[in-house]
């Protein structure tokens, strides 16, 4: 049943077999199939990504499982809480909906299109036990379009997800309980390797963003920044999940207060859905990863009434650009 715009409803695009590999471009190198998961623990500031990189027509696999919860703007590699981060992996003789990788990384499909285990066994007792529970089913890129979508740099084949995320992490020996909100996402197409995250050449940052106010309302955001005014975006695509029901967004924008060396102290997002509410968010971040070429940020967001919820930033700016940009007056430090 479409809308009274015409429109199929949210998660119509999305199919069993795309939980699999995709037909990749035959004999192009730069072919690459996304894989990635990410886990929020609100009570400990901790923040993880599970990020796997399948080249298909190479027969590799990059895997990056990485823990932050340091509180410092800058914090860097050294200050991560655990990496583990590998670049030449085998393909293994499996599919994406029930696959394992030699790293110790293990991700099974339970119920179609909607709910995962995964389970990681690492190095110096260390062990993630998850499930995951998908609170919408998974949007394709195309249906999540804002009105200002095509300022968007992603065009392809994606799909994110958000998902109730529940079980245990066993973290160099500590056990932390796992019951949070946050997303996964999956992407195809042909990716160089380069400097930048898409690998690509682009003249704006883009970035994801999302947040939770426990499991009845969650909101994701693609935004896109110029480099010469990293203090504003415009959302291209994103959607809330308000007590089940995924909605679309029909415009939203970001404005952010940076520190002198370009970190991101301060977010607040104005999103207006489809049923023409406007909602507001502000969030301070607690604990920091500068992943080289952006930042990545555990999150506490603010609604207007006080209430309290946790999410992330991710990806946020770029080194290289912001450097060769220092002709630019650096954007105040000053909160408010």
């Amino acid at each position: 049943m479409t809308d009274s715009e015409g429109r199929e409803p949210l998660g119509s695009v999305i199919q069993r077999r795309d939980m699999k590999f995709h037909q990749p471009h035959f004999r192009d190198h730069r072919w690459l199939e996304t894989n990635g998961y990410s886990l929020t623990i609100p009570q400990a500031q901790i923040g993880a990504h599970l990020w796997n990189a399948f080249r298909t027509n190479l027969g590799v696999v990059e895997s990056r499982i990485m823990v932050w919860s340091d509180p410092d703007p800058h914090a860097g590699v050294m200050n991560l809480e655990y990496l583990d981060d590998r670049h030449h992996i085998p393909m293994p003789p499996d599919q994406l909906d029930d696959f394992r990788l030699n790293n110790g990384l293990a991700v099974k499909m339970t119920v179609p299109l909607m709910e995962w285990d995964l389970r990681y066994d690492g190095a110096y007792d260390t062990v993630f036990d998850l499930h995951l529970r998908g609170l919408c089913p998974p949007l394709h890129i195309s249906e999540t379009g804002t009105e200002d979508a095509e300022s968007g740099t992603i065009k392809l084949g994606h799909l994110d997800q958000m998902m109730m995320i529940t079980g245990t992490v066993r973290l160099l020996g500590k056990d932390y309980s796992v019951e949070w909100p946050s997303w996964r996402d999956h992407s195809w197409s042909p990716r160089p390797e380069g400097a930048g995250r898409s690998g690509y050449a682009v003249d704006v940052s883009a970035n994801f963003d999302y947040g939770a106010f426990g499991e009845s309302f969650t909101f994701a955001v693609q935004t896109t920044q110029r480099w010469d005014d990293l203090t504003n975006s415009v959302v291209d695509h994103g959607y809330i999940v308000d007590g089940g029901e995924v909605l679309r967004l029909k415009h939203g924008v970001g404005r952010y207060v940076l520190d002198e060396r370009w970190t991101t102290l301060r977010l607040e997002y104005e999103l207006e859905d489809e049923k023409g509410r406007t909602h507001l968010f502000v969030g301070e971040p607690k604990s920091f990863y500068h992943m080289g070429t952006g930042v990545n940020a555990v999150v506490q967001w603010r609604a207007p009434d006080g209430e309290i919820g946790w999410g992330q930033y991710d990806w946020h700016g770029n080194a290289s650009q912001q450097r060769a940009r220092k002709r630019f007056a650096p954007p105040s430090s000053d909160l408010g």
